[in-house]
């Protein structure tokens, strides 16, 4: 049920239409993608017996004093070596592993391979997804090229041995990923032989993964095809889940320009291999994980960098109405008005993408934490909305996601239970509550500086330290300190609930007296049974966050300033830890745990979905609503920030309305708002879509952060996304 599946668009520059009509070859690859996703979803890519056996049996050879790194790079060999392809007809991008349930019987064949070398290493935690290489890096080298870049290294430092051990797992990386591309192309030969009717089409296919095995790719056909064997053989060689295609614009538009010149290519078959890439990266992509492409933007001169392919990008999405990639635009204020017409009428589609970065924020925030002003703009939102520069960064996020709400019940039951004096006004019981915040964050700070160093000691990323700056140069691993930058990124859950219910304790506890704190936590303990008044009047009497008011607004920024605050007083890993405020789906999961809280919201009700209101609590209008989110500065929350909004169809029904809407979003972003995503959609074809979910199979919404289709979404973020404020004209 695609709302409105467009068949022809006008990119500027480009005389004839792009028909987003894609050939049916390739149509029927969309369908499969979208046939995948149902509530039994796909698995992450697992490893089968073939692929385990061949681990374990690489293992069982490594000798006694080995070097952890070289082992590290013989599993990503192995691995690559031994992974289930899958070839279909219409692909014109190949590599794909087969992604499937292991069956009953493999899973104790698994345990047994196990079972017999039980001492494999593992990576011992933290984040290794979210991963950007730098294509800009690879594509002019070529595999070759960086196999010779580090031979070029390794006999510079001849002599060291620890510096040696790490060029010569990054060779043995490097080779392994030189064998996956020639598997790659022979088994697109192998599919010429199987299928003689098709077999023009597979000998090219095997012809452009030799290529790319060796030399640099030099039309865009090989420069897409490198890029998806990069994100395939960093996600299930080295568990780098939901790398990222990145800055397409930029990393693809040299390709372009050069078949464009020559006559190799043409806008409407651009479009459709970025479609493809997008395709693939569905069909190994599970519904709740998400992957994330960024145009648009500006270079380290200031300079905007909208080129062809940033609208051929966004074509590409429209034309797939896939889920992946998660698709934004980078704003600032020279942003070409025809981009912001074209992304508007993407909206209107009710496609619900792109969504809009701050450029001027982000950068500006980036270079507070040391990042050159050319790596400040080329960055990239990790998969949701998490920050980190662009192919030369080892930056864990969402690490871990901090429930604000709970925190505050915490310090009301403290006072309840008598474990504390009394707090005389807000500002006592703000102190205690800072307090508590302020431990949990610096036990979590404490916890994973011990796992980064135990990762530095015990684990290695040589795949990764190919790809990323400046590893190869420093002669240090990805995880040992290689990256030009590095850090941890944490992210705060529930700001409007703790906002709306430190507003409603200062109105009712002690402005007012109307019950001491012991009594509303008894109220809330009780999940307000018998007291619906009391959270009637809470929800639509007292000030809410998200209306402008002045009165909660301050208590938000105050908070969030704080969150900072006790964010960056910690160290990871010899960098200030850094803040977010956004949530995935977690603003779900954590408030399935969470009793009710004294804003009025319910027990095992989702948090706020993100730094803005509370799920329908802007009762005067989306400016305010955007007032109130960047009434505090966002400049220090890298760590990735999302403000929702929700349009009804009329705010997009005419060239005038979405004028409207743009004055919205672009009032929010003048103001220095991070990020911000829209979802065109009635509560009313949300609900019909819950009835009829069959109908509905390719309903896409923003949650907070990234898009899913609404009916896999688990009941509690359906109702989260059916209970933002609609609105309207």
């Amino acid at each position: 049920m695609i709302k409105q599946r467009q068949k022809i668009v006008r990119i500027p520059g480009i005389a004839k239409p792009i028909l987003l009509a894609l050939p049916p070859a390739l149509e029927a690859l969309r369908d499969k993608a979208l046939s995948i996703h149902k509530d039994d979803d796909l698995p992450l890519w697992e490893p089968v017996p073939p692929v385990v056996a061949a681990t374990a049996e690489a293992w069982q050879t490594h000798g006694r004093d080995e070097d952890r790194q070289i082992w590290c790079a013989r599993r990503f060999a192995v691995r690559l070596a031994h992974i289930p392809l899958q070839l279909e007809t219409g692909e014109t991008i190949v590599g794909k592993p087969l992604v499937r349930e292991l069956s009953d019987d493999e899973r104790p064949q698994i345990d047994r391979i196990n079972s017999q070398c039980g001492d494999i290493p593992s990576c011992p935690g933290g984040d290794t997804g979210h991963f950007h290489p730098n294509y800009e890096k690879i594509l002019p080298l070529g595999v070759s090229g960086l196999l010779d870049m580090i031979a070029a290294y390794r006999d510079a430092a001849a002599g060291d041995e620890t510096q040696s051990a790490f060029y010569d797992a990054c060779e043995m990386a490097m080779k392994g990923f030189q064998s996956y591309i020639h598997r790659v192309a022979g088994a697109c030969r192998d599919k010429a032989t199987e299928s003689p009717d098709q077999a023009t089409h597979w000998r090219e296919m095997a012809a452009i993964c030799e290529k790319v095995a060796v030399d640099p790719p030099t039309t865009f056909h090989e420069a897409c095809q490198l890029m998806y064997l990069i994100l395939i053989a960093s996600w299930v060689g080295e568990d780098h889940v939901m790398t990222c295609y990145g800055r397409m614009d930029r990393t693809l538009a040299p390709f372009y320009e050069a078949d464009i010149q020559a006559g190799r290519t043409d806008p409407q078959h651009a479009m459709q291999l970025i479609a493809a890439m997008y395709i693939q990266l569905n069909r190994i992509c599970p519904v709740g994980l998400a992957d994330a492409v960024l145009v648009g933007g500006r270079d380290g001169a200031g300079r905007d960098v909208t080129n062809t392919i940033t609208y051929l990008c966004l074509a590409a999405r429209w034309a797939t109405w896939l889920r992946n990639p998660s698709l934004a635009i980078a704003w600032h204020k020279g942003t070409p008005d025809e981009l912001m017409e074209f992304a508007f009428a993407m909206l209107a589609s009710g496609i619900n993408c792109p969504a809009f970065f701050n450029d001027e924020i982000i950068s500006a925030g980036l270079q507070d934490h040391g990042v050159s002003i050319e790596d400040s703009h080329n960055y990239m939102n990790s998969t949701c909305v998490e920050i980190k520069p662009a192919g030369s960064s080892n930056i864990w996020v969402a690490t871990e996601y901090v429930n604000c709400p709970k925190a505050l019940l915490e310090a009301m039951r403290l006072e309840a239970h008598s474990q504390c004096a009394p707090a005389a006004d807000l500002d006592q019981l703000e102190e205690r509550l800072r307090d508590i915040i302020q431990q949990q964050v610096s036990n979590t700070a404490k916890e994973l500086d011990r796992i980064w160093n135990q990762r530095a000691e015990t684990w290695s990323m040589p795949f990764a330290s190919c790809l990323v700056d400046d590893c190869l140069k420093r002669g240090l691993d990805h995880d040992r300190g290689g990256c030009r930058y590095q850090w941890v990124e944490n992210s705060f859950v529930g700001l409007a609930n703790l906002a709306d219910g430190l507003a409603a304790i200062d109105e009712l506890v002690y402005r007012n007296g109307e019950m001491t704190l012991a009594e509303f936590y008894a109220v809330c303990e009780s999940n307000f049974e018998g007291r619906e008044a009391l959270r009637q009047r809470i929800i639509n009497d007292l000030p809410s966050y998200g209306n402008d008011d002045e009165r909660v607004d301050a208590i938000a920024r105050r908070w969030a300033h704080f969150l900072c605050s006790a964010t960056e007083r910690c160290e990871v890993a010899g960098h200030r830890y850094v803040p977010g405020f956004f949530c995935s789906q977690f603003h779900a999961w954590l408030g399935f745990s969470t009793p009710a809280t004294p804003d009025g919201r319910l027990a095992g009700k989702a948090l706020a979905n993100g730094a803005g209101a509370f799920q329908g609590r802007e009762f005067s209008g989306p400016t305010a609503s955007v007032l109130s989110t960047t009434a505090w500065s966002h400049r220090k929350a890298l760590g990735g920030l999302v403000h929702n909004v929700k349009f009804s169809d009329s705010m997009f029904a005419t060239a005038a309305n979405r004028q409207t809407s743009r004055g919205v979003i672009e009032t929010y972003l003048k103001r220095g708002g991070f990020e911000i995503q829209v979802n065109v959609l009635s509560a009313a074809t949300l609900r019909a879509a819950q009835e009829r979910p069959e109908e509905y199979r390719d309903l896409l919404v923003r949650v907070a952060g990234y898009s899913n289709y609404f009916t896999s979404l688990m009941e509690s973020l359906q109702e989260d996304v059916i209970a933002r404020t609609e609105f309207a004209l």
